[in-house]
C-alpha cells in the first residue's frame, strides 16, 4: 500500500511541472513553469520557459531539496551514472567510513546513537557507528539548529517536506495547487494530511477519472505545435539558414532575410522551443524596400531552439531548424 501511495504522489508530482509549477531560490530568483531534467552532486539541471539552467542546491532551501530532487526526468544521479569522481569532503561536509559524502551539513537532531541532519540532497539520519572516531567527535560538538515547527500556514507530506507559508491557489479533484517560499507546486492528494483530503473533499475514484482526462489531453499536447498559417501576403524571404552545435552546450543560427516588398519593414527574429516560446531573446531588423539583412545571427546557451520565428505586423513564419 505504501508503495502504490508513493507511485502516486510522484506521478502527480512529475506532471506538476506540465501544468505550470514554478520554483523559486533562496535568492529569490524564480524558474517558471520547470521540470528537473538531472542532478549531480552540485545541483539539478532546471528546464523553464527561460531555457536550461544548473540550479546549485545551496540556492534551494533545505526543507525542499529531496522534493525537487525526487522529480528528476533522470532518478540517479549523473555522477553516478558516469562514474566521475567526487570531490573530496569539505570542512562543511560528512564523510562515512563508507566513503558516502553529505555537502553542506547542517546538524538537526542528535541522540546517543545516531543524528539527523539537512544538506545538498534533502533530509538524513546518521548512526554514528558509519563514522570515523574523529567525525563521530566533530558532530557531537556541533551545533544543534532545531526545525521549526510547521504552523498553521504550512503543508506538511505524508513523506515529511515541509512547504512553508502556503496559499491555496487552485483545487482539483486530483490534488491541490499552492504558492509556498520555494514557489509554486501542485500536490495529488495521496501526498496530503488525512485532514486535508477531508477537508477538501478528495474522492479516490474521481480524482483517478480526472487525472486520466487530464493525461489524455496532455498527451494529446505534446504531440506537437501547430503549424501557423501566414496571415497576409509574403512580405519577406529567409535563406541561407546555418545551425552549429558549438562548445559548453551552446548553439549557433545564422540566416539571412530579404525584403520582397517595395517599402521599408521590420521583421522580429527569435529562436524558440515548442509553442514558440523565445529561449534567447529576439531581434528587430529594419530592412529598406527590396533590400537584404545578410548574416544574422543567435548564440543560445543550454538548449537547440527548434524554431527560427520571423514576423512583421502582417506576415510571419516558423522554420524548422536541423541539428544534425
Amino acid at each position: 500500500m505504501k508503495n502504490f501511495i508513493a507511485m502516486l504522489c510522484l506521478s502527480v508530482v512529475c506532471t506538476g511541472a506540465v501544468r505550470g509549477d514554478n520554483m523559486t531560490t533562496l535568492t529569490g530568483q524564480t524558474y517558471t513553469n520547470f521540470s528537473v531534467q538531472q542532478y549531480d552532486q552540485d545541483g539539478y539541471v532546471v528546464l523553464h520557459e527561460g531555457g536550461r539552467t544548473n540550479v546549485l542546491f545551496s540556492e534551494i532551501n533545505p526543507e525542499l531539496r529531496g522534493h525537487y530532487k525526487a522529480l528528476s526526468m533522470i532518478p540517479i544521479s549523473m555522477h553516478r551514472m558516469s562514474r566521475a569522481k567526487l570531490a573530496p569532503a569539505g570542512p562543511a561536509d560528512l564523510e562515512t567510513v563508507s566513503g558516502q559524502i553529505y555537502r553542506n551539513v547542517i546538524i538537526k537532531k542528535v541522540e546517543e546513537t545516531r543524528f539527523d541532519i539537512t544538506h545538498d540532497r534533502g533530509l538524513s539520519t546518521i548512526y554514528f557507528s558509519t563514522l570515523p572516531a574523529a567525525m563521530q567527535e566533530r558532530v557531537r560538538q556541533m551545533k544543534v539548529v532545531p526545525d521549526v515547527p510547521p504552523d498553521a500556514d504550512d503543508i506538511v507530506t505524508t513523506y515529511g517536506v515541509v512547504f512553508r507559508n502556503t496559499e491555496i491557489i487552485l483545487e482539483e479533484p486530483d490534488g491541490l495547487t499552492f504558492r509556498h517560499d520555494g514557489g509554486t507546486t501542485k500536490l495529488g492528494f495521496p501526498a496530503l494530511s488525512e485532514e486535508m483530503c477531508e477537508k477538501y473533499g478528495y474522492d479516490p475514484e474521481t480524482a483517478w477519472k480526472y487525472g486520466r482526462e487530464t493525461t489524455a489531453k496532455k498527451i494529446a499536447a505534446q504531440k506537437g505545435p501547430v503549424e501557423e498559417k501566414p496571415n497576409g501576403p509574403a512580405s519577406f524571404e529567409l535563406y541561407a539558414i546555418e545551425t552549429q552545435t558549438l562548445k559548453d552546450q551552446k548553439y549557433w543560427v545564422r540566416f539571412s532575410v530579404s525584403n520582397i516588398t517595395e517599402e521599408a519593414i521590420s521583421v522580429e527574429t527569435a529562436p524558440c522551443q515548442a509553442e514558440f516560446r523565445a529561449v534567447a531573446g529576439s531581434k528587430t531588423l529594419e530592412i529598406a524596400a527590396n533590400g537584404v539583412k545578410e548574416l544574422q545571427q543567435f548564440v543560445v546557451p543550454n538548449v537547440a531552439p527548434m524554431y527560427l520565428r520571423c514576423e512583421t505586423a502582417t506576415y510571419y513564419t516558423n522554420t524548422l531548424l536541423n541539428w544534425e
